[in-house]
């Protein structure tokens, strides 16, 4: 019989993957509590979360959400990071804190349903957020009609611009 702690683990685990598109896993041993704590002021300053939970409830919440892919990951010490704000910021920093520190070895992820191993997850962070991308995608799509625009509006004031030259060619003349 599970005890209340777990229970109450369980339950707010899931409760925070709720609506949460991307699920990171990570291996934190071996780091000292500085550099955890380093990882964690990090990570909450870009409203990242950093739980570590024991592998059974993990897998229990994450099959509560209907995600199966990660459970051959789930040995070892294992650091879930996520956030409830962008799917691409956890990949991002502990992209780059892995870089600086050599910790935490990155397991594998799950984003928008699609699994990603650790080489995967080093290319995810490299890319854009989303915002941006839909920024450049709108900027492509926009770029052609203000050309178009700006054409058009050349063309319709050169009767106004012509007009206003022979004008003063005719004041200058008189």
């Amino acid at each position: 019989m599970p005890t209340p702690q777990k229970v109450q683990i369980l339950q707010e685990t899931t409760e925070r993957l709720a609506g949460v598109r991307g699920v990171y896993l990570a291996d934190l041993s071996g780091m000292t509590v500085e550099t955890v704590s380093a990882l964690r002021r990090k990570c909450r300053e870009e409203q990242v979360q950093v739980k570590v939970v024991k592998n059974t409830l993990l897998k229990r919440a994450f099959h509560a959400h209907g995600i199966t892919a990660l459970d051959d990951h789930l040995n070892g010490p294992t650091g879930l990071v996520f956030s409830p704000v962008d799917a691409m910021t956890p990949a991002r920093i502990l992209t780059e804190f892995a870089k600086q520190h050599e910790k935490p070895r990155l397991k594998a992820a799950v984003v928008d349903g699609r699994l990603f191993d650790d080489k995967a997850i080093a290319v995810l962070a490299t890319l854009p957020s989303r915002e941006v991308l839909l920024q450049q995608v709108l900027g492509t799509l926009i770029a052609p009609m203000t050309t178009f625009l700006a054409a058009i509006d050349a063309t319709l004031r050169l009767p106004a611009t012509l007009a206003d030259v022979l004008e003063r060619e005719r004041s200058k003349a008189s």
